[in-house]
C-alpha cells in the first residue's frame, strides 16, 4: 500500500481536488466547500506524509469539547504538565505535541505545532492535544478537525454532562465512516452517576455504530488536582499496546490508511457531482445574461431609431430655432438612454447570477457623439424612415447646406457609430456580468472520477 504508484496516484487526485471550486450558492455547495477543504487536508495532513513514512510513531490525537479535560488527560498520560489546563476557555491555544526525544526528528518540520519530549510517553507513540471541536473560535474549531483528520489513533474526550452533544457526535461518525482507530474517554462522571451516564452513552454508540470503541470513564475530580492513576493506566495501556510492538503499528496505520482509502468511494463522486451541478448552473447562468442583454440591446436599438430623442427638450428647443441646445437635448437623451438601458439589462440579468451581484455601473457617454455636428445628429436619431418632423427637418437643412447625398452619407454615418456605441456598451456591461459568473473547468468532473480509479488500480 505504501508504494510509489500509490502515492502519485494520490497526489494526483489531491491535484484535482484542489482545483475544483464550488462559487455558486445551489444548494449543497456549503457541503461540497467543506468536503472538498477535509479532504485536501488529509490527503495532505495524513495519507501523503504516512505512506512516506510508514515507520513513523503514531500520532495520537486527543480532541474533544470545550472544557473536557483534553489537557489534564494529556498531563495524566505523561505524568507531568506539558499542556496547559485550566478553566480558561479555550485552554488549547497552540496545538502541542509530545513524544520521546528519539522521535523528534520525525516532527521537527511541524509548523505552528509547540513540541515537547518526554521519555513518559508510550515507545512508538506521539500525543497531540488540540483545541476544541465546538471553540468559540472558528479558527481552532477547523485546526482541531483538521488535526484530528491527521491522526492515526484518536482519543475523544467528552463529560459526562456532554456526551450527547451534537459536534461530537459527527466527527465521531465520521471516525466510524474512515475506520479509524479511536478510544473515547467519559470524563469528569459524578460517581453516583456513573451507573446512569455509563449504559446511555454505550446504547448512543451502539446505535452509531460505535459499539466496540472501548469506553474509558474517569470520576469527578476536584478543581486543578490530577486524575487518578488507576483510571488513566488502562488508556495508556491501550496507546502502549498499538505503539510499541512494530507489527502493531502497522496494524494501526494499514487499518487507518485502509478506512481512508476506502472512504474516497464515498467521498470523490459526490464533489464530482457537485462540480457538474455547478457548470451546468454557469452555463444556464451565462445563457440567462446572454438572453437578458440580447433582449435589452434590441430595446436600446429600437429605441434609437423611433424618434423618442427627440421629444421633450430638443423639439421644443428645435422650434424655438435653438439647433445647439435642440443637440444637446438629444446628446441629454441619449445619455438617460443608456442609462434606461444600463439599468434594465441589470434588472432582467439578477436573477441570473446565483451568487451576489454585480456593481452596477453608469455608462459614460461622453465621446459617443463626439465630432458629429448638430444637424447630422438630430437628423440620425430622427426616426426610421424620416418621416415628418424634427429629423427630417434637421435632414433637409443640412441638405440644403451641404448638398443631399453629402448629407445622408453624414446622417448614416452618425446614426451607425451611435448604434455601435450603444450595442458595444451593452457588451461590455454583458461581459462584465458574465464575469462574475466563474465556470468550473468542464473536465474537472471527468478528472476527479479518473483520478479516483488511478487510486483504485494503485492501492
Amino acid at each position: 500500500m505504501g508504494t510509489d504508484r500509490l502515492s502519485a496516484a494520490l497526489a494526483n487526485l489531491r491535484e484535482r481536488v484542489v482545483a475544483t471550486c464550488f462559487p455558486l450558492d445551489l444548494p449543497g455547495a456549503g457541503h461540497a466547500r467543506l468536503a472538498r477543504r477535509e479532504l485536501i487536508d488529509q490527503l495532505g495532513d495524513y495519507v501523503l506524509p504516512r505512506l512516506a513514512v510508514p515507520r513513523a510513531p503514531l500520532l495520537a490525537v486527543v480532541g474533544g469539547s470545550t472544557g473536557a479535560g483534553r489537557s489534564t488527560l494529556v498531563n495524566a498520560l505523561v505524568g507531568r504538565e506539558v499542556t496547559a489546563a485550566g478553566v480558561l476557555r479555550p485552554t488549547t491555544r497552540v496545538p502541542v505535541l509530545v513524544c520521546r526525544s528519539g522521535d523528534r526528528h520525525w516532527f521537527a518540520d511541524e509548523a505552528d505545532i509547540e513540541l515537547c519530549l518526554d521519555e513518559r510517553v508510550p515507545p512508538g507513540i506521539a500525543l497531540l492535544d488540540v483545541p476544541d471541536i465546538d471553540s468559540v473560535s472558528v479558527e481552532n474549531r477547523r485546526v482541531a478537525v483538521r488535526l484530528l483528520g491527521a491522526g492515526d489513533l484518536w482519543i475523544f474526550v467528552t463529560t459526562a454532562s456532554r456526551y450527547a452533544d451534537a459536534a461530537p457526535w459527527h466527527l465521531l461518525r465520521l471516525a466510524r465512516d474512515r475506520d479509524t482507530r479511536i478510544a473515547i474517554v467519559l470524563d469528569r462522571v459524578p460517581p453516583e452517576a456513573l451507573d446512569l451516564v455509563r449504559p446511555d452513552f454505550v446504547r448512543l454508540l451502539r446505535r452509531a455504530g460505535l459499539g466496540d470503541v472501548p469506553l474509558y470513564p474517569i470520576p469527578e475530580t476536584a478543581p486543578g488536582a490530577a486524575l487518578p492513576e488507576r483510571n488513566v493506566v488502562p488508556i495508556r495501556t491501550w496507546l502502549a499496546e498499538r505503539g510499541a510492538d512494530p507489527d502493531a503499528r502497522d496494524a494501526v496505520v494499514r487499518r487507518t490508511l485502509g478506512g481512508l482509502l476506502h472512504s474516497l468511494d464515498q467521498r470523490v463522486p459526490p464533489l464530482a457531482q457537485a462540480v457538474s451541478r455547478q457548470y451546468d448552473a454557469a452555463g444556464r447562468a451565462r445563457e440567462c445574461v446572454d438572453r437578458a442583454y440580447a433582449w435589452t440591446s434590441r430595446w436600446a436599438l429600437t429605441a434609437l431609431d423611433d424618434g423618442s430623442l427627440l421629444r421633450g427638450a430638443a423639439a421644443t428647443r428645435w422650434r424655438d430655432g435653438d439647433v445647439p441646445g435642440a443637440a444637446d437635448a438629444v446628446r441629454a437623451s441619449l445619455a438617460a438612454l443608456a442609462a434606461d438601458a444600463f439599468a434594465r439589462g441589470a434588472e432582467r440579468s439578477a436573477g441570473c447570477l446565483a451568487r451576489g451581484g454585480v456593481r452596477r455601473v453608469v455608462p459614460d457617454t461622453a465621446g459617443w457623439a463626439a465630432g458629429v455636428e448638430d444637424l447630422a445628429l438630430i437628423a440620425a436619431v430622427g426616426g426610421t424612415g424620416m418621416g415628418p418632423g424634427v429629423g427630417r427637418e434637421a435632414a433637409g437643412r443640412l441638405g440644403t447646406r451641404i448638398g443631399s447625398d453629402a448629407a445622408a452619407r453624414r446622417i448614416l454615418d452618425a446614426h451607425r457609430e451611435l448604434g455601435h456605441a450603444v450595442a458595444g456598451a451593452l457588451d461590455d456591461e454583458r461581459g462584465r456580468r458574465l464575469a462574475a459568473v466563474r465556470t468550473p473547468d468542464s473536465a474537472a468532473e471527468c478528472g476527479l472520477i479518473a483520478a479516483l480509479d488511478a487510486v483504485r488500480r494503485s492501492a
